[in-house]
């Protein structure tokens, strides 16, 4: 319907900007790829060009694009978050008393994201086998829900690799038990394919918890640039390296949950951005429809 919608805009000579929420990434981009030429082809290019702005969460986002389409009405302003639920931190006692694998004070690993292919959980499982094999197993707990046939593979995956017993699927964690959960993690891991902004990595950030996570989240030079999260390649052995490196040095990890604490709450917050989407809108509306 955007295209059927910016025409209109046109014909009504109003302007209209354009947030494509990381679909021009090259990643999801090589995803039917011909289907998603053709379409720009046609009508998708056009569609862009015509906008008076087009904003990206990420510079990252920014630079994909431009393989793509002419991005020169490209303006980058992040993801603005609500931080009322960071604000005054619980602790983790929520998480212990409340959700599987998180009890006790020992290690712990955390995935809480949309249980998907993209993901990169079969890295994440075969990563935390190699450390089961080098150490005391360390629990796993994956906050979130995902197409039941997928989970099942993930559990007999966990199965064959002999460390089901440490690897706890939690299903949907929300509000206060998510924020005591991210403060009851030793870190969190996410292994994916693709993430515009990736939300979650500095929602556990605002909670204090430092992430470990790949080049293929839009924000990867943010989160290396606060020294809050180590970016390293989508392998097990990368990530099983990243995740000992903080487990082997808890002083390092509460450093990096702190640094990119400060980061969260000092460039993400709504109050601070939405200067910058005021500024984006007054630029907009100076400009004639195009």
């Amino acid at each position: 319907a955007n295209i059927q919608i910016a025409a209109r805009a046109r014909r009504a000579k109003r302007r209209y900007i354009i947030s494509p929420h990381g679909m021009l990434d090259d990643w999801c981009m090589s995803y039917h790829a011909a289907r998603k030429h053709v379409f720009l082809s046609l009508a998708g290019r056009t569609f862009f060009e015509r906008a008076v702005a087009i904003f990206f969460c990420a510079q990252g986002e920014l630079e994909q694009a431009a393989h793509y389409i002419d991005n020169s009405a490209g303006r980058v302003v992040p993801a603005a978050m609500d931080l009322t639920p960071f604000t005054n931190l619980a602790g983790p006692a929520q998480a212990r008393d409340e959700i599987a694998g998180a009890s006790g004070d020992g290690p712990l690993v955390l995935f809480l994201s949309r249980v998907d292919h993209k993901k990169g959980l079969e890295v994440l499982l075969d990563a935390m086998s190699l450390i089961a094999k080098r150490r005391t197993p360390v629990p796993l707990v994956i906050a979130g829900t995902g197409e039941p046939r997928y989970v099942d593979n993930l559990k007999a995956q966990a199965t064959a690799l002999g460390i089901a017993d440490n690897v706890h699927f939690v299903g949907l964690v929300r509000g206060t038990a998510k924020v005591s959960l991210f403060q009851r993690a030793s870190l969190l891991a996410l292994p994916t394919k693709q993430e515009n902004f990736g939300l979650v990595l500095t929602e556990a950030l605002a909670a204090g918890t430092p992430v470990i996570t790949t080049k293929n989240v839009d924000i990867w030079p943010e989160l290396e640039a606060c020294n809050g999260g180590l970016i390293v390649d989508r392998t097990p052995e990368a990530f099983a390296a990243a995740i000992e490196s903080l487990l082997d040095d808890p002083e390092r990890a509460r450093n990096m949950g702190q640094t990119g604490h400060e980061w969260v709450h000092r460039d993400l917050s709504r109050e601070v951005l939405s200067d910058r989407f005021l500024e984006l809108y007054r630029e907009a509306v100076t400009k004639p429809p195009r």
